[in-house]
């Protein structure tokens, strides 16, 4: 199994090759999804590639962004670099960059943006030419399973920070200030409080993934790459992180690795992820940043300082957090520390802190420059031979490879040169220190000038020829992608102005289609005794204009009763509405027209043509120039954009209560200073919960804009009859809405 580390800087990047990575990923400072992070350059990225691979060390590079139309061109010029500095695959998003990556030849990896989560989502990945899926993390042991019969490697997050949101796609912070995570740049605004049911706290906020415990299951699953998170993170982060999982795929655990890892960075302690914990293992509602390891409790204060009784070590220059019934109070860094047994005296200011506050280490000063000392070296022996009026022959070895330089002449010694000769070919050289060297030059004379060239072009030679084997043994290239089979047939025709309306009801379907609108149906309940009543319906008498909105999430078991239902049920609709791979995937199986749902996040024109799509709906997140740059696409004109699809469960967290006793009812939100988000709840065998913006989008204002073409989409999910049929007469009619409306991202757009 491959360890991958992250690397958002350079320092990072050494850390995690230094402690046992088998590959890193990174990002350049343009089209990678942590564009806040230090990152890497066109300019130095060759020059870091080299640097790993020195070490066998693989890299990959995340393009994993959405593109812009003006941005291709940028696009391609960075994918052409790092494929000639030697890239060894790369992360990619947006599937309307698809051709600029399969001409570099660059092996790639499906990001885990795209959501693929099941055996239909990496077929459709592996038709398109990837070899590698960067697994959701909502993905369950039965999910890879199923992921990897479809023959292609299965990478799995098992580390660090979770997205709250599934598999990452999230609106929040791109409407809230513009600041997009399908960009790079999200303002984590799940790490905010938020309040439900009179309660308030971190309500979004993720705890972080810790399956050091569980790779040997991960292993019997399938999964080919074991993911660290953390290109924002510190290299004592990635050092640790790297060191502790190296130690468990090597069978050398010392058993303090979680102690390590807690002090690395934790929020709220760590959970095995969502196919292992509960919600309330899942969710850190106290605790927003890093918890640290619990490393003592306060019994005394005193001006100016605190007594602790220490239960793990505590050092000074430590990270301290203090913490009361499971909330923090507060923190210092301990820069004075007097034993008294186990009881530390420590300086700080104490005001506002209490016997009885627990206190936590986030921060191991001295483990942190115990890792930093960590080094490899690529050791090499030399041997230099020389004879008076021949050239003098420096040999280098090392790393399997065998080089050989010459110098000039030499001349008649007036004295013993060995010992000299011997001091500058021990000297080291960037990575590379001498492990021993053999000195043969009887009476011959070598200037210490002329050897030190001697050594400098013996080991750039010797680097040379390390690259070299790698490029030629270890690096990939794919001469010639294969085209997936709907490539070049002609499905989209943009002179077709189709309109819809997504709904959850029979009645919405047949008013939406009496007004002349497509009629999207997005059956909230899977379990619902009432389904067989609903689909018996005479609106599926005739199908068309019917479309079925295939659910985001389809895990193993939730697509047994996705397909359960295609089987009795496909046949009454015309198109399937499909916001992923899988989704697509399912579309072609039972032959059926596909319109590409939000959940695609399309923004380029290039998208139609690596999909089979007959219809598509442009990213929510364009704005009006943007959108007038694509190929006649639907625009969302109307209903309260989903935010984030959550795949933990809200009702738990806030309300009590379990699942054979559920409590939903339909009227659960969040509030906080941006207004109230209403949530609602999908159930196929999980239950998923979408959160949607505070703010309603409403166009019908904006019309005169002139680049719609009638294209809308209107989405009125759990919206009564009355204002199905209230919001079509109006637009209509074109008649504008009241005020307290958003016309979302088409006058600003994101970054």
């Amino acid at each position: 199994m491959e360890l991958l580390a992250p690397a958002g800087s350079v320092s990072a990047l050494k850390a995690a090759v230094y402690n046992g990575a088998d590959a890193v990923y990174l990002g350049l400072d343009l089209f990678n999804a942590r564009a806040k992070a230090e990152n890497f350059t066109i300019e130095n990225i060759k020059e870091h590639i080299d640097f790993c691979h020195l070490y066998g060390v693989k890299v990959y590079i995340a393009f994993n962004t959405c593109v812009k139309q003006n941005e291709l061109i940028s696009l391609k010029k960075y994918v052409t670099v790092a494929a000639e500095a030697g890239a060894d695959a790369f992360i990619v998003t947006d599937i309307g960059a698809l051709g600029i990556f399969r001409e570099s030849g660059v092996p790639l990896h499906a990001s885990t943006q795209m959501g693929v989560h099941n055996y239909e989502g990496a077929l459709m990945a592996k038709a398109l030419g990837f070899t590698r899926v960067v697994l959701a993390r909502e993905c369950t042991l039965e999910d890879i399973k199923q992921v990897k019969k479809a023959g292609l490697e299965a990478e799995v997050f098992v580390h660090g920070a979770l997205c709250v949101c599934f598999s990452g796609g999230c609106l929040m912070s791109s409407f809230m200030s513009g600041d997009s995570g399908n960009r790079g740049r999200c303002n984590q605004p799940c790490r905010l409080k938020y309040s439900c049911n009179g309660k308030s706290g971190y309500l979004l906020s993720a705890a972080d993934l810790n399956m050091l415990g569980r790779i040997d299951l991960l292993k019997k699953a399938g999964a080919d790459s074991l993911k660290v998170e953390g290109r924002l993170k510190t290299d004592y982060y990635c050092g640790e992180v790297i060191s502790a999982y190296r130690a468990a795929l090597d069978g050398k655990l010392q058993g303090d690795e979680n102690s390590r890892l807690l002090r690395a960075f934790n929020r709220g302690g760590f959970t095995g992820g969502y196919g292992v914990d509960d919600t309330n293992k899942l969710i850190s509602a106290k605790i927003q940043n890093n918890t640290g390891e619990e490393s003592g409790q306060v019994i005394a204060c005193g001006r100016g300082y605190i007594d602790v009784l220490a239960v793990k070590d505590i050092s000074q220059g430590d990270g301290i957090k203090l913490v009361r019934g499971g909330e923090e109070i507060g923190g210092f860094t301990a820069e004075k520390i007097a034993p008294r047994g186990k009881v530390l005296r420590i300086s700080c200011k104490s005001e506002g802190i209490k016997a009885g506050d627990k206190v936590f280490v986030t921060y191991d000063k001295s483990r942190a420059e115990e890792l930093s000392r960590v080094k490899k070296h690529i050791p090499v022996a030399f041997a230099l031979t020389a004879s008076v009026g021949e050239r003098a022959m420096l040999t280098a070895q090392g790393a399997g490879e065998r080089v050989t330089v010459c110098g000039g002449i030499c001349e008649q010694a007036k004295s013993d040169g060995r010992a000299s000769a011997e001091r500058v070919l021990s000297k080291s050289q960037g990575e590379f220190v001498t492990q021993s060297v053999s000195v043969n030059i009887g009476e011959a004379f070598i200037p210490s000038s002329i050897l030190n060239n001697l050594r400098r072009e013996a080991v750039e030679k010797l680097k040379a020829a390390i690259l070299h084997k790698y490029n030629k043994e270890r690096l990939v290239r794919i001469p010639s992608y294969t085209s997936a089979p709907w490539e070049g047939k002609e499905r989209f025709n943009p002179s077709v102005a189709e309109k819809y309306v997504i709904t959850s009801s029979v009645e919405g379907l047949k008013a939406a289609k009496s007004f002349g609108y497509n009629a999207i149906l997005q059956i909230t309940d899977y379990k619902s005794k009432e389904l067989e009543i609903i689909m018996k319906n005479d609106v599926f008498d005739n199908t068309y204009g019917n479309i079925l909105a295939i659910p985001l999430i389809l895990r193993s078991a939730d697509m047994k009763v996705m397909k359960a239902f295609l089987n009795e049920h496909a046949d009454k609709f015309e198109g399937f509405y499909c916001e992923n791979l899988g989704a697509i995937y399912l579309a072609l199986e039972y032959g059926k027209k596909i319109i590409g749902g939000i959940g695609l996040n399309i923004y380029n024109n290039n998208c139609i043509k690596y999909l089979p799509l007959d219809d598509y709906v442009a990213s929510v997140e364009l704005n009006k120039n943007e959108l007038a740059e694509l190929a006649s696409p639907v625009v969302y004109a109307y209903g309260r954009v989903r935010l984030m699809t959550l795949t933990h469960c809200p009702i738990k967290l806030n309300l009590g209560g379990s699942c054979a006793a559920c409590r939903y009812k339909g009227d659960i939100e969040y509030k906080d200073r941006f207004g109230t988000y209403p949530i609602y709840r999908t159930r196929i065998s999980s239950c998923y919960f979408s959160l949607c913006n505070p703010a309603l989008t409403d166009i019908t204002s904006k019309f005169n804009l002139g680049i719609f073409g009638g294209k809308i989409l209107l989405d009125m999910v759990n919206y009564s009859l009355a204002d199905i049929t209230r919001t079509l007469t109006r637009y209509k009619e074109g008649v504008a809405s009241e005020s307290g409306v958003t016309c979302g991202h088409l006058l600003r757009g994101v970054k």
